[in-house]
């Protein structure tokens, strides 16, 4: 993340340091002109900024595989719309505040040269772009308030589109005519018109809109309280999946829109049945078991992620293959049981495939048949149960490790991060180590 977010900051201020700063120098200008290099500055980098953001948001294939999965891009452009937000707040600042100095006279008067005769559009840009900043800095903190619905968040996140139309718009009519004579002047109008196309697509809700098939709900189980076991059938145009991939399923219900679940099964052709393991975590998902019936459509859009055990064949300094070491806390079973049902399609091995730890608060009558399944998989099952036994911690899944080994982990963000570390204090390698950011806010 941090080879993306430097450069995105970098860049421009290079720009600006090679073509504007020696200006600035030469004239030997006071406060105010340094004022207002710094409101130009910070506003170009945000629009920068905003850019970057809105492109990552139209879940481009080939930046998906660039950044290793839809859920890694989100989590940067998570990120960059927080920078963004920052970005634009000292923008703010560095217009408001200085104002409110010099009127209590803590700064020098400011020198005002003759007024330009009236220009509409340079006054249309100004406000538009004020009243943009503000109702970018709500939204920003709208979208990091867990509490309130995703329903709302959603709906509040797509008028990012409008809102960067309007700071486009205010950036590029406000640009310093110099700029224009030089790089930073193309880029930044590049990268802003780049990104209104996503911002337009967003507002038409067409964004993901190739990758979207249909499909209808064959059946549905609950295997335990709070699980949803769905499946879908179809139609014939879904192009198929890896094991830990996910989609984003649309079940129809007014303003929710489509969520994002791991799919719970492996690929079959012939058969053409998509699995989803559902918890009841939040207020749309507990609504699911009795609002969803048999035979009633859904579309599902993807696959999206890279969360699908590649490399899998690793081998010791004699060719015995090694074993990948998986750690699952409850939910988080669902990538491994498609991998599981994929293994189980080419026959049991002599010696297992992974180590597959799976962690639930209590015994846990989901998934049906697990240790079946892996042991027709050639998977060792190792279960454990934190209400009695305490948090699983790295001792035993390290004792597990192998050169070359590779960690896969679903479950809670914070327990993965620990476990990361820990692990990578015993000797694996922190590319090794595999964790799905599935957090999508």
């Amino acid at each position: 993340m941090k080879r993306f977010l430097v450069p995105l900051a970098l860049i421009p201020l290079g720009l600006w340091a090679i073509y504007v700063y020696p200006g600035l120098i030469e004239a030997n200008t006071g406060f105010w002109q340094w004022r207002r290099a710094a409101i130009v500055l910070l506003g170009m980098i945000a629009l920068w900024w905003m850019s970057a953001g809105i492109l990552l948001s139209a879940r481009p294939a080939w930046l998906e595989q660039r950044f290793g999965g839809l859920d890694k891009l989100y989590r940067l452009h998570k990120y960059i719309g927080i920078g963004a937000g920052i970005l634009v707040f000292a923008h703010w600042m560095a217009e408001w505040l200085p104002k409110q100095l010099g009127k209590l006279g803590l700064l020098p008067p400011r020198v005002r040269g003759p007024r330009g005769p009236e220009n509409l559009l340079m006054d249309l840009a100004k406000d538009i772009g004020e009243w943009a900043g503000y109702i970018l800095l709500a939204l920003v903190v709208i979208a990091l308030i867990r509490r309130i619905p995703y329903r709302w968040f959603r709906l509040v996140h797509k008028a990012f589109g409008l809102v960067f139309l309007g700071g486009a718009f205010h950036g590029l009519m406000l640009l310093p005519k110099d700029f224009w004579q030089q790089p930073l002047g193309w880029i930044t109008a590049a990268l802003a018109l780049a990104g209104c196309v996503p911002a337009v697509l967003s507002l038409r809700g067409r964004i993901g809109e190739k990758r979207r098939h249909r499909a209808t709900i064959a059946t549905l189980r609950q295997p335990e309280a709070g699980v949803l076991e769905v499946v879908c059938r179809t139609d014939g145009t879904w192009p198929g999946h890896r094991a830990g991939q996910f989609l984003f399923a649309n079940f129809g219900k007014r303003f929710e829109g489509a969520h994002p679940f791991t799919i719970a099964s492996a690929w079959n052709a012939q058969d053409g049945h998509v699995t989803l393991a559902i918890k009841a975590l939040g207020d749309y998902t507990r609504t699911l078991a009795h609002s969803l019936v048999p035979g009633q459509p859904v579309v599902l859009e993807g696959p999206y992620g890279k969360f699908d055990f590649w490399p899998s064949e690793a081998v010791d300094r004699d060719n015995r293959p090694i074993p990948q070491i998986w750690v699952a806390g409850g939910i988080g079973i669902t990538p491994f049981l498609a991998r599981i049902d994929e293994l189980a399609q080419a026959g049991k091995p002599e010696t297992p495939r992974a180590h597959l730890f799976y962690s639930t608060p209590e015994p846990a009558a989901f998934p049906e048949g697990l240790e079946a399944r892996c042991a027709a998989a050639g998977v060792a099952l190792h279960r454990h149960v934190s209400d009695r036994d305490g948090l699983l911690g790295p001792e035993s899944i390290g004792a597990r490790l192998q050169p070359g080994s590779s960690v896969w982990f679903c479950g809670p963000a914070r327990w993965g991060h620990s476990l990361r570390e820990a692990l990578v204090a015993r000797g694996l390698a922190r590319r090794a180590f595999h964790q799905e950011a599935f957090e999508f806010r």
